[in-house]
This record gives C-alpha cells, structure tokens and sequence, in this order.
C-alpha cells in the first residue's frame, strides 16, 4: 500500500448527532443557539411560544408597557394605552452569549420584576417629534443654500 493511499483527508461532514434512548438528541450535540432556543421554549407558556414561532418576536404587557422582544432587534416597549413605541431597550449580557439567551433574560425579568427590568436595561426614549432642532436647522440650512442657487442662476 503505497503512503498516498493510507492518508486519508479529513471528513467534511461532523459526525451524526448522538441520540438517548428515546430518540432524542444527546444534550451535549445542540448548539448554543439551540440550547437557549429549547430553553425559551420551555419556559414561555405554549401559546405564547406558537405565536414566536409564526411572527418571530413575543409580545409581553407589562404595568409600564407593551415589550416587543425579538432575538434580532432591540426590544420595543410601547404604549399601554396607544400601542405606539414610546422607546427601545438593549439588555447587555456580561459574557457572550446567544441571542435567544438575552430572550430568555428579558422575558423572566419583564415577567417577575418589570422595575428592575428598567434598572438593568438601557432605555432608549423615543419622542414623539423627531425633527429636533438640528434638523429644523438643516431644513432651514437646506432652503437657504437653495435661495441662494437660484438667486445666482438669474
């Protein structure tokens, strides 16, 4: 057997996922994501749950809010009354960690202790009136230089 034949190249395909008696995957085989996935699943009640999976985000009514939470974006927090978004809010885990982690932190802590929710988060208000006064002064900026092309044209 020639030394070309006995070197064989690395398989690219990982091994198949190790099953328990039941049928299910070994705990170990699931990526992070996956974890923290199954985690959210177990945790969110089963309506809740099937309404993620359909649009993505769970929606949560709080005393203070309306939050929309999804494992992409910030979650929005909005109006009781209205259901307008009032503000954003980031939740900084300390280590890295799946997106669907954060979920799971936001959910538990919005659902048992929504004050310290917004202690902990970073909120971000959104006013109603987004033209603040740096943008009226470019709008105005804007129209002078225009007048001032058109008076030189003539």
């Amino acid at each position: 057997m020639s030394r070309i034949e006995q070197v064989r190249p690395p398989d690219p395909w990982p091994p198949p996922p190790r099953l328990d008696g039941r049928g299910r995957l070994v705990q170990d085989d699931y990526e992070p994501t996956e974890k923290a996935r199954q985690l959210l699943k177990t945790i969110l009640p089963k309506k809740v749950w099937i309404e993620f999976e359909e649009r993505g985000v769970i929606q949560l009514t709080g005393k203070r809010g309306i939050y929309v939470i999804s494992p992409y974006t910030q979650t929005e927090i909005r109006d009781l009354k209205s259901g307008r978004c009032v503000a954003h809010a980031c939740l900084q885990l300390s280590t890295p960690a799946p997106s669907y982690d954060r979920v799971v932190a936001e959910y538990l802590l919005i659902k048992n202790d929504e004050n310290l929710y917004w202690k902990t988060a970073n909120i971000f208000s959104r006013s109603g009136n987004e033209f603040n006064n740096a943008v009226l002064f470019l709008i105005a900026f804007d129209f002078a230089l225009f007048a001032n092309l058109l008076l030189s044209i003539q």
